[in-house]
């Protein structure tokens, strides 16, 4: 193979696939190019020198608490706390779905995510990466709705704490396309939202309270900052104000700094 073919590769996969899918894949090529390399089994890698569409994001709008209200308020009222656990802990779904009340210590006031319901799939499988299994600060509005809907719905036998009438787990799609797509239709939220946007709003509300974009990161489970940074800096708040102040504050302080003075007859 060469780098003409890779590039054509790449150019008819583009019509087909979104940008970051594409870029995924040709850093995988260039991975295993790069090790073939190194294993002497091919010359050179011809994955270079490729031109890809560029990756465009749209900037993320989060939900406002008062959305999370009304859509919580439009849930069935078995699956009221499912709303307000997920947009006070930015879980994902399946870590949602998964949660064991063995997994939430009301005394120390923190949660444990240890396990998740991978799609189409009702067994425990743990976290996909190390830092997805975390400890995240239970907020005392999550800890009085998962108190009341554990006096209204008693958990599992093995501690699940959300489950449908029958006593069982709910799938992801059963919860996310038919119950949660019809509380956000009659919420009147803005069409095509799902239950990721909670954790979108988790992320948003931290950020807007100042926690740094590493905590942000750690509390939501991510490897690193940087995809916090790229997704959610826009909803930082005063950052450019803050920075000004920052050298400002710096500079005023600093007593070698020389400081204006009024010139010499």
């Amino acid at each position: 193979m060469v780098p003409s073919e890779v590039q054509a590769w790449a150019a008819d996969r583009a019509k087909v696939l979104a940008p970051t899918t594409l870029r995924n894949l040709v850093g995988l090529l260039r991975s295993i190019y790069a090790a073939a390399v190194l294993d002497r089994l091919v010359g050179r890698s011809p994955v270079v020198r490729l031109t890809l569409p560029a990756a465009h994001r749209e900037r993320i709008v989060p939900l406002t608490v008062d959305q999370v209200r009304a859509l919580a308020e439009a849930m069935p009222r078995r699956n009221r706390a499912m709303v307000i656990v997920q947009a006070g802990l930015g879980l994902r779904l399946g870590e949602l779905l998964a949660l064991r009340v063995q997994d939430v210590d009301l005394a120390a006031r923190t949660v444990r995510v240890e396990w998740q319901f991978a799609p189409q799939s009702k067994v425990r499988t743990e976290p996909k990466t190390r830092r997805s299994r975390r400890s995240v600060p239970l907020p005392r509005v999550v800890a009085e709705a998962i108190e009341k809907h554990m006096q209204d719905w008693p958990p599992a036998e093995d501690g699940t704490l959300f489950t449908t009438r029958f006593g069982t787990p709910y799938r992801h799609d059963f919860y996310g396309t038919l119950i949660f797509r019809k509380a956000v239709a009659a919420a009147g939220l803005p069409e095509g939202t799902t239950s990721h946007d909670l954790r979108h709003h988790y992320a948003s509300v931290l950020l807007m309270q100042g926690e740094s974009v590493i905590v942000v990161a750690e509390r939501l489970g991510h490897e690193n900052a940087n995809l916090v940074l790229s997704t959610y800096g826009h909803l930082m708040p005063d950052s450019e104000e803050r920075t000004r102040r920052a050298v400002d504050d710096a500079w005023s302080c600093a007593p070698d700094v020389p400081q204006n003075e009024p010139p010499k007859a």
